[in-house]
């Protein structure tokens, strides 16, 4: 691809059996639906999810790919595989009923009392498949959808719906579900599970990043609507005033996508200032070298990797778009700017850069910001008392959906 800077991949060979077959004692089984095996914000969620569950016994679903497969495999969760066929493409029509009967014969032979599926795109095959095995389902709202686009996945069916933030939350209210399905659950990470110094000159020099750059840098996978065409030409804006600037993209992903990116890079002669990182396991080590991090979403849930930068105590530069202002606090955690605005997005990469002590201060406020909000303890606490309700292991919440976090 010319002179673009990309670095492989670090994903495994696909495996075909995976995980244990028993699972420990709880008070429940929750089976989990994953319809990709790519790694973004929603399967790094799932992943710590399953990883902290303690009081139900998680089985996941996913399609028979890797990284996804191996990395549940590691937490020690067992794993059926299952292609899920697209909802809305014509060409998947044939495919819906068997998934349909397949996904039920797995519900009802490993026993399981809950489904919850990541996200909305296969919720219409699970929520037949749950009514079939007659449990209750639940549905995790990650993206920012539009209503109208929400109608097509007959949330209204669900028992729960839940919405990554209060913007997805209000977005399911004006699709038309119930406002009494709504429960309202931020995403949360572990901060033990991440280390408290990095190497920075060993990370450095792991990933030939010279000692003199400066580092700004982005986690995602590669798709439009993470914007990154807006970051890249940001890039061209800051280069001039700085020289050294170098911006690191982690993720992998959509192709086609990929190949306009790398075009772009080499259109705008920044090729020396862009390095495409490429899937990485984990990010932490990379984010730790960043002085920002940067979010130029055009379309954002909650974004997940917002967390994991905080957390390392790293100012964030973000669209203004989606969960994203419940996330960073302008002013205070980071800067927002509106999306798809590339010269607002240089000006604030540019000015965090020009007042380290300012930044400094954001970044430390962003990671008490994490600590008191959006830990895995709480969240996983959230969602075991949520499963707890629909089994009626516990009375149904009443009330306001935004009291429920």
């Amino acid at each position: 691809m010319g002179n673009v800077s990309r670095w492989p991949a670090t994903s495994g060979t696909p495996m075909k059996l995976v995980g244990p077959t028993e699972v420990a004692s709880g008070s429940g089984r929750v089976l989990y639906l994953q319809g990709v095996a790519s790694i973004g914000g929603a399967e790094r969620d799932l992943l710590a999810m399953i990883k902290a569950l303690h009081g139900f016994d998680p089985i996941v679903v996913c399609p028979n790919q890797d990284p996804l497969v191996s990395l549940v495999r590691d937490v020690g969760v067992p794993v059926v595989c299952m292609n899920m066929p697209s909802w809305r493409k014509v060409k998947a029509l044939p495919l819906i009923l068997p998934a349909i009967y397949r996904l039920f014969l797995i519900l009802v032979s490993h026993k399981i009392d809950v489904l919850h599926i990541n996200d909305l795109w296969w919720a219409p095959i699970g929520l037949a498949a749950s009514r079939l095995a007659g449990i209750p389902c639940i549905t995790h709202v990650r993206a920012d959808y539009t209503p109208r686009h929400i109608r097509h996945y007959r949330l209204k069916a669900c028992q729960i719906c839940i919405p990554v933030s209060k913007a997805l939350g209000q977005s399911l209210e004006r699709s038309g579900v119930d406002p009494a399905r709504i429960r309202l659950l931020y995403s949360g990470i572990d901060l033990s599970r991440i280390a408290e110094n990095h190497d920075s000159a060993a990370i450095k020099a792991q990933y030939q990043i010279d000692p003199g750059r400066v580092v700004i840098g982005s986690v995602g996978n590669l798709q439009a609507v993470k914007g990154y065409e807006f970051l890249i030409r940001a890039i061209a804006h800051i280069k001039t005033a700085i020289p050294s600037i170098l911006c690191v993209i982690v993720g992998g992903g959509d192709r086609p996508y990929a190949k306009t990116l790398y075009a772009l890079v080499r259109e705008l002669d920044v090729s020396d200032h862009v390095v495409f990182a490429g899937f990485c396991d984990d990010v932490y080590p990379l984010l730790s070298v960043m002085d920002v991090f940067v979010l130029a979403s055009i379309s954002e849930g909650f974004g997940i990797a917002l967390l994991e930068a905080m957390a390392l105590n790293k100012p964030v530069v973000a669209t203004s778009v989606g969960g994203i202002p419940e996330v960073v606090i302008h002013g205070e955690t980071g800067l927002l700017v509106n999306e798809k605005d590339s010269l607002a997005l240089a000006r604030a990469i540019s000015h965090l850069l020009a007042n380290r002590e300012q930044a400094a201060a954001m970044g430390k406020r962003g990671r008490e910001r994490v600590e008191a909000c959006f830990s895995i303890k709480a969240s996983i606490a959230r969602l075991e008392s949520l499963y707890a309700e629909v089994l009626g292991q516990t009375p149904m919440k009443t009330g306001v959906w935004t009291d429920h976090i």
